[in-house]
């Protein structure tokens, strides 16, 4: 089998098992015939159709893969095609179900460290009732800061985290200019340091809570910089554990942080309903955070509702995200909402009405947004990304010199950023180029970007 990136759940089974795909099936078969269902065919493509998502086994082929694999008929019943499949990878199964405890996040994130770097898998770990769950666990979970610990190998300090602290504020400056590749490594290791802390430190309560917290932004950090490299399991494992690291210092607004770039996770790769429903957990549950934090949680709230076509939902978010914004800055405000500025909301609204084809709409949020100072040269990332959407919103009106204007500028705002985003959504403008060949402003763009 090849070790490409696997992107369906069934593909990553058979690959950590080392099953080809009719040896798989023959497997499939045994377990069919055991259950009395009779044999089944055995056909190559058979496989292959159901991890392209053409077609979805039958109930008994289900049934027989559950067998297979470990997980209940219930189970296979309750989640469905191809949802129950996540349930069978025992790597997960620490990250997913261990206590929303400090031991249970400590159990967590060690899991989530260890399979960090391994990752292949280009699907999330968790979708639907099972995601669901987690943010409803998170919220029972928020508990007082964690009790000082008195046993340990070294001990923590109140100077020790702030240093910690400085350390996560430098990552994240860093990966807004030159995007996760180079940082993703100095991420991870941040995180392990904070992990092994969390388990083998000596800490007061005071301490303990921030410790936790620290770790929460370490885990969340890593989880954005493994979505901003494509590598989907990693990133929504390393989420999890940052959830679990915010309800364990009882940081809400922390929590409420993870689960917003957990909802840009889902709505990117996974159901765009699920990502709602994580920014609605968010929401009830940081209602006293400050308006900042406010702010940006009504943003997401309005960029996953333009996901699933919902337009009235969408504006009154974006708008209540205006006027939370439009309240100011707290001292209070957390050092990791330090981005959040009237111009990203408009970039945000510029998205959703493209999402929601309303390209003109989008244009004039997008100038809204170059009006409000978006920060260019601090975000070169974002920057590359919404000008690829301005040059997608130009080309749907039928705009080509102004389009191919546009991702020029994006073209070379990405050179210098290690990010699978901005240059994916370059290669789908290249697609949709492709019907204007003829006109001289696609020639010179397609054959400067080829």
């Amino acid at each position: 089998m090849g070790t490409g990136r696997l992107r369906h759940p069934l593909a990553a089974l058979r690959h950590q098992a080392g099953l080809p795909a009719l040896a798989y099936l023959r497997k499939v078969d045994e377990q069919h015939r055991r259950l009395g269902y009779g044999p089944m065919a055995l056909r190559r493509e058979k496989v292959t159709r159901w991890e392209s998502g053409s077609v979805v086994p039958d109930a008994a082929a289900q049934h027989a893969m559950g067998e297979l694999h470990g997980v209940p008929h219930k189970v296979v019943k309750q989640l469905g095609w191809p949802g129950w499949l996540l349930q069978a990878f025992p790597d997960d199964h620490a990250v997913l179900h261990s206590p929303w405890t400090p031991e249970g996040t400590v159990v967590s994130t060690a899991a989530a460290a260890q399979g960090g770097s391994m990752d292949r898998r280009g699907f999330l770990i968790a979708t639907g009732a099972t995601l669901s769950s987690l943010g409803a666990d998170w919220a029972g979970a928020l508990a007082d800061p964690p009790a000082a610990v008195a046993t340990g190998r070294r001990r923590v300090t109140e100077a020790t985290i702030t240093r910690l602290e400085r350390r996560l504020d430098d990552l994240r400056r860093l990966d807004d200019v030159l995007g996760g590749g180079e940082i993703r490594p100095l991420a991870v290791a941040e995180f392990n340091l904070l992990s092994q802390l969390a388990d083998d430190a000596v800490y007061d309560a005071e301490t303990g809570r921030r410790l936790f917290s620290t770790l929460a932004e370490a885990a969340r950090i890593c989880g954005w910089l493994h979505f901003d490299a494509g590598r989907h399991a990693a990133a929504q494992s390393y989420y999890i554990s940052a959830l679990r690291a915010s309800a364990s210092a009882g940081d809400r607004a922390s929590g409420a942080n993870v689960l917003a770039f957990m909802a840009i996770q889902t709505y990117s790769v996974g159901n765009p309903q699920d990502a709602v429903n994580l920014v609605r957990t968010a929401q009830r549950d940081a209602r006293t955070a400050t308006p900042l934090v406010q702010a940006m949680l009504h943003m997401r709230a309005g960029r996953a509702l333009s996901k699933i076509g919902d337009r009235v939902g969408s504006a009154r978010e974006l708008d209540a995200a205006r006027t939370s914004y439009a309240a100011g800055s707290s001292d209070d405000d957390p050092s990791w909402a330090y981005w959040m500025s009237a111009a990203e909301i408009e970039m945000t609204a510029a998205s959703a009405a493209l999402e929601l084809e309303n390209p003109r709409q989008a244009l004039a949020s997008f100038a809204a947004a170059r009006e409000n100072s978006y920060a260019a040269d601090g975000y070169a990332r974002d920057n590359a990304l919404f000008l690829v959407r301005s040059a997608d919103a130009h080309l749907r009106l039928g705009d080509v010199d102004a389009a191919c204007a546009a991702a020029s500028q994006a073209l070379a705002q990405s050179d210098g950023v290690d990010s699978s985003r901005p240059a994916g959504a370059l290669d789908d403008f290249r697609k949709s180029l492709a019907s204007y060949r003829t006109t001289r402003s696609a020639q010179d763009f397609l054959a400067r970007s080829g």
